[in-house]
C-alpha cells in the first residue's frame, strides 16, 4: 500500500449472515463516513460492487471466508485487505473492531503493515476447448465427487513429467493456504511471507506420495486421466465446478499479490499459536 493519499478511500463489506455483523457494520460505516473515507459499503456480501469504487484500502467484516471471497472477486486487481473477525477461528481476520478503528491512522498512513502474499494464476483447459482462467488465495484443490471413486492425476513440473498420483484429490496451496485444508490433510506449515508452491495429496493410495514443496517459479501441470470421473475444481474452499477425464490444470505464481493488513499489536507466530495451539505442550 503506497504512503498516504490526502483522503484514503475505504469500501466496506459485512457478511450479515455472522452474528453481530451488522451492528458492526453501521458503526463503522457511520465512523467513516464522518471522517470523508467511505469509497462504498454493502452488507451482502456482494464484493463484485467493490472494483468500481476504486478504494485504497477494504475493510471485511465476518471470518476468513469473507476474506477470502473478497479477494476472489478483485482478481487481478488487489488492494489491501483489514479483516475483522466477527466469525470464529479468525486466522486471516486479525482485528476487533475496536483494534480496527484504534488503529485505522496507522494502517492508512504505514505501508509497512500490508502482508503482500503470493496467489497462484490457475488455467483450466477442458475437452472440447472450453478454458478458463482464475486465482487461489489459499489453494486449489482437485477432488473426487460422485460417484466418489479415486481419481488419477499425472503431475508435470515445467513441462517434464513427474508421476501419476491415484487418491482422492490433490492439494496445491499457497503459504497462506498451508495453515489450512492443507494443514488438516496433512500437508507442510509455511511462513506466509515464503514463496512457494506446496502439494499435498488427499489419501494417495501409494506410500510413495508425501507432499512436496516446490519454488515459487515452479509450473505445475496436473491431468486428469481418461478414466477418471466425478473430479471437482474447488478455489478457495468454493467449488467452482465438475471437471472430466482429460482437462488439464495449468497452476503457476500470480503476478500479483495478496494484500493482507496485519494488527501491529501481533506478532507473526500469534496466530498460529494462540489460534491452532501450535508448538503447545501437552500437560
Amino acid at each position: 500500500m503506497a504512503k498516504t493519499r490526502s483522503k484514503s478511500r475505504i469500501f466496506l463489506i459485512g457478511n450479515a449472515r455472522k452474528s453481530n455483523v451488522s451492528e458492526t457494520f453501521h458503526s463503522l460505516s457511520q465512523t467513516l463516513k464522518q471522517r470523508g473515507l467511505l469509497a462504498g459499503a454493502d452488507l451482502d456480501c456482494k464484493p463484485e460492487a467493490i472494483a468500481s469504487a476504486t478504494p485504497d484500502l477494504i475493510i471485511s467484516l465476518g471470518g476468513d471466508g469473507t476474506i477470502l471471497a473478497v479477494a476472489q472477486a478483485m482478481q487481478h486487481r488487489q488492494v489491501p485487505i483489514a479483516g475483522v473477525n466477527l466469525g470464529k477461528l479468525g486466522y486471516l481476520a486479525d482485528f476487533t473492531a475496536d483494534d480496527l478503528i484504534r488503529h485505522l491512522d496507522e494502517i492508512l498512513r504505514d505501508g509497512e503493515l500490508v502482508s503482500r502474499r503470493m496467489m497462484l494464476d490457475v488455467t483450466v483447459s477442458m475437452p472440447g476447448d472450453e478454458s478458463m482462467d482464475c486465482i487461489a488465495v489459499n489453494d486449489c484443490v482437485l477432488r473426487v465427487a460422485a460417484p466418489y471413486r479415486t481419481v488419477g492425476l499425472t503431475v508435470d513440473i515445467d513441462n517434464n513429467p513427474v508421476t501419476t498420483i491415484v487418491s482422492d484429490g490433490l492439494i496445491i496451496a499457497t503459504p497462506t493456504g498451508s495453515t489450512a485444508h492443507n494443514m488438516s490433510c496433512g500437508g507442510p506449515i509455511v511462513q506466509p511471507d515464503v514463496d512457494a508452491i506446496i502439494m499435498t495429496p488427499l489419501c494417495p493410495h501409494s506410500l510413495t506420495h508425501r507432499p512436496v514443496v516446490f519454488g515459487a517459479s515452479a509450473r505445475l501441470g496436473i491431468q486428469i486421466r481418461p478414466a477418471s470421473e466425478g473430479v471437482g475444481l474447488v478455489l478457495d474452499g468454493r467449488h467452482v465446478r465438475p471437471l472430466s477425464g482429460g482437462s488439464r490444470l495449468l497452476i503457476a505464481r500470480s503476478r500479483d499479490a495478496f494484500q493482507l493488513v496485519r494488527n501491529p499489536e501481533r506478532r507473526s507466530w500469534d496466530t498460529l499459536v494462540k489460534k491452532l495451539k501450535w508448538g503447545q505442550a501437552l500437560t
